[in-house]
């Protein structure tokens, strides 16, 4: 018997950065009640071409009921004209041709920008002349100018913004494309766990691509590190985050035979900036067999990422 693939992106486009790189989960599911091996792999575009595209670990065992997450990463080459470009997923089952059991995820784009071409260094002989002549200001400069031994202040430490997310519940709103009725809601102490301050957020989706969003206030522009502490259980489901639309980090395994409170644990690095940002999580897969894709969050923290002085 066929298997009938089904495969989801998490999102509706990639978010390339500024070398026209980017990361983007697919989750594949596997509605039989046998255990199968699917083969996930990529149809291209027009004006695309499978080699810019890279998927870690494409074949795995899908247990029945169950879904597995495939992250494929994309590195756009130099030179590619710019413009909207297109792609597919699509999932079959390894014992099979892939023109049986081949089923696609929806179409995903992403845009691709023109790169500024490299510059040419200037003639060999005038490059060095340039660099004498700023070598030598430079030194004439500091004998004349330099200050007596005053050390630079030292730079104020990076800012760190902890909140507990149960604080968040009471401004999140939820979505399911499917239309089901999702709920998140703030969960105290239980099944012989604590967690900070007591409480959790806990999302309760019912199928896959159910998400909950909350909004986080940044003070400044920034390069920022975010964490979360995760709680895994029997009835989790496997989780991504996205900020602003763009997903940070892989695939969260939620999965586990009791529930356990995580700790904090790093996600991505992201440049925001300053002011209000959505922070979404959504249900990618699950790889148990209960109808729930549930999710609990117990604090999540930005840390400002800076750049590191130069010694002196």
């Amino acid at each position: 018997m066929t298997t009938e693939w089904a495969v989801v992106a998490a999102a509706e486009q990639f978010n390339l950065d500024a070398g026209n790189r980017g990361e983007l989960t697919f989750t594949v599911t596997n509605p039989g009640v046998a255990p199968d091996t699917v083969v996930f792999d990529i149809a291209p575009g027009e004006g695309s071409q499978r080699s810019w595209f890279t998927v870690a670990e494409p074949q795995r065992v899908v247990p029945g009921q169950g879904s597995v997450s495939f992250l494929v990463r994309l590195a756009v080459p130099s030179g590619t004209a710019p413009r909207r470009y297109d792609m597919t997923g699509f999932a079959y089952s390894a014992n099979t041709a892939p023109e049986e059991s081949s089923r696609p995820s929806n179409r995903v784009t992403y845009e691709v920008r023109a790169l500024a071409p490299p510059r040419r260094a200037p003639w060999p002989w005038i490059a060095a002349a340039v660099a004498l002549v700023v070598l030598v200001g430079a030194v004439v400069g500091w004998l004349v100018t330099r200050p007596e031994d005053v050390p630079a202040p030292p730079p104020g430490e990076p800012q760190v913004i902890t909140l507990e997310a149960e604080s968040l519940v009471p401004t999140a709103t939820v979505q399911s494309p499917t239309g089901t009725a999702v709920r998140v809601v703030t969960q105290a102490n239980c099944c012989g766990v604590t967690w900070s301050e007591n409480q959790q957020l806990f999302f309760q989706g019912l199928a896959q691509g159910d998400q909950v969003t909350v909004t986080v206030d940044l003070p400044v522009a920034a390069a920022w590190r975010f964490s979360a502490a995760r709680t895994t259980s029997f009835d989790y489901a496997n989780t991504i985050w996205q900020i602003d639309g763009a997903q940070v980090g892989g695939t969260f395994l939620g999965f586990s035979r009791t529930v356990v409170a995580g700790d904090l644990a790093d996600v991505g690095t992201i440049r925001l900036d300053k002011g209000r940002h959505t922070l979404t999580l959504i249900a990618v897969g699950k790889t148990q067999g209960f109808d729930r894709y549930f999710a609990g969050v117990d604090r999540i923290r930005f840390t400002e990422v800076r750049a590191a002085a130069a010694p002196r």
